[in-house]
């Protein structure tokens, strides 16, 4: 009886392990958007939808990045869902930052966070990250 209950404790452990460490499976995204970006120039239709990343900042900081750009009646939402410190830290919210064409600035700027379009691919940066981050379109 007490390996059984041991097995099942160092099962729970984990499972909760793994879920914390998961944290980046974020999917609380409100329906209607509560504010709405700035538009400098209408955004290049491959930063529509919704994209992910997920990236190692400062050496040791599992980071994940999500966001999801939509259009809402002539206005455009974007809503983004970030961990970092290894997923100990969380922020999902809807957005009013600038769209210039084919990149998304980040506010406010001095996080330095900027969404872009590079040939056939969308990328994100942001401050602490030594090279922009490849994203993966999320289907859905």
């Amino acid at each position: 009886m007490k390996k059984l209950s041991a097995f099942f404790i160092t099962v729970l452990f984990v499972l909760v392990g793994c879920s914390l460490k998961q944290g980046a499976q974020l999917t609380d995204q409100s329906g209607t958007p509560s504010v709405f970006c700035k538009v400098v120039q209408q955004p290049h239709p491959l930063l529509m939808g919704t994209w992910e990343c997920s990236f190692l900042r400062y050496k040791k900081d599992d980071n994940y990045f999500k966001y999801t750009l939509v259009k809402h009646a002539d206005k455009y939402a974007l809503y983004q869902q970030r961990t970092w410190r290894s997923g100990r830290k969380k922020k999902m919210d809807w957005v009013a930052w600038t769209i210039n064409g084919a990149t998304i600035y980040g506010e406010p700027r001095k996080y330095g966070v900027r969404i872009f379009v590079e040939g056939n691919d969308v990328y994100y940066t942001i401050r602490g990250l030594d090279n922009p981050v490849k994203m993966t379109r999320v289907d859905g």
